[in-house]
């Protein structure tokens, strides 16, 4: 994604303008996710159905799955908690402050306003260019000091090595690190390193030739490792820039979409030979409230998890040998509105389709 540069925007400005109604708090500390226990809150809830009226969950469908839960189902509350996220957009009062301090003309502006978004830039003395975009509570991160001198290395560094230099760039630049979880090499490079390291896999000329067009950390952000490859072998180069992704976590849990993907928290591209990070974006939490909306029944959480949740049917037979809690984000209209974030069951196992096994997640809405 291609930063916006936006020069000379002081960001002192939108800090006296954000502080004045309470934005810039530190950022919400949650654990990572959870093995599953009573879900009763453990925070004060305004009220229950405080919120009003929500978006409804998506319903799942009756199918012919066949699915064996083989773990104990958890029992829930009549009741259960439901997070709102603030809107993306400024506030009517952070709207006009804004607007007064950089001189817009009232005339502008017009009357009933909203904001829907907003986003500035400002850089520092370590040659850090930043930008936040409130449309995605989003940060974009570039340090051209940083990148590699060239195209290729002769080996990465261990993984521990890595998520180490991932975690003290987290904690240099005051990112809460109970807001993410499961830093981790991008999968594709991770399971194609693995096998290069267990001589199950080597590299070619044509390999390297690829990774010398991989010039820009936006090139990497792009790239998937290369396909496995046992022939023509050459001697070891890799490419300079290494992908990291990690997920978003929220109020303890994460957020997953209704295949059982968990939402990432960010992409960052770092230096293999410094391990400085060069390029990259992070997401930002936000201090959710709180209230209590009716859940369903047990019985229908047990039918929703064999019918194979908002995923639909499955295809072969599913083995459901573990289950925790987690988000899922319901819908909503545009980026003013309030986002919540319904408690979900995610029955997590194995599916079996023609001899193969897969990973899978069923992801099951706990609101009515």
């Amino acid at each position: 994604m291609a930063i916006i540069m936006r020069k000379y925007f002081f960001v002192s400005l939108l800090a006296l303008i954000f502080t004045a109604s309470g934005c810039l708090e530190p950022i919400t500390s949650v654990n990572v996710a959870e093995p599953i226990t009573n879900l009763a809150s453990r925070t004060g809830v305004s009220q229950r159905q405080g919120f009003g009226a929500i978006p409804p969950a998506p319903k799942t469908e009756a199918t012919d799955s066949v699915i064996r839960i083989n773990t104990d189902l958890p029992t829930l509350q009549p009741d259960i908690s439901v997070l709102r996220l603030p809107p993306t957009g400024l506030d009517s009062i952070q709207f006009q402050n804004l607007t007064s301090a950089i001189g817009m003309p009232v005339g502008l502006i017009g009357e009933q306003v909203r904001n829907l978004d907003y986003s500035f830039a400002w850089t520092n003395s370590a040659g850090e260019v930043w930008e936040y975009i409130s449309e995605f509570r989003r940060l974009s991160y570039a340090n051209i000091l940083n990148s590699p001198n060239d195209t290729l290395t002769d080996n990465w560094p261990s993984e521990q090595q890595i998520i180490d230099a991932f975690y003290a760039f987290m904690y240099d630049h005051g990112i809460d690190p109970l807001s993410y979880n499961n830093p981790t090499i991008e999968i594709s490079w991770r399971e194609w390193k693995n096998k290069i390291d267990k001589d199950e896999a080597c590299i070619s000329n044509s390999d390297i030739n690829t990774f010398r067009q991989i010039t820009t950390p936006q090139n990497m952000m792009a790239a998937k490792a290369p396909a496995i490859n046992t022939a023509n072998c050459v001697a070891k180069q890799f490419p300079s820039r290494i992908p990291i992704t990690y997920n978003l976590v929220v109020d303890a849990r994460n957020i997953l979409s209704a295949d059982g993907k968990a939402q990432s928290g960010g992409f960052l591209i770092m230096n293999a030979e410094t391990l400085k990070i060069e390029y990259g974006w992070i997401t930002l939490t936000a201090s959710p409230a709180r209230s209590d909306y009716p859940a369903i029944t047990a019985q229908e959480m047990r039918e929703h998890l064999l019918n194979g949740g908002l995923g639909g049917k499955i295809e072969g037979t599913m083995d459901i040998n573990e289950v925790f809690f987690g988000f899922y984000r319901l819908n909503e209209e545009s980026s003013y509105d309030y986002q919540y974030l319904a408690p979900a069951l995610i029955g997590t196992g194995i599916q079996t389709l023609n001899g193969a096994k897969i990973p899978y997640n069923i992801v099951v809405p706990l609101t009515k």
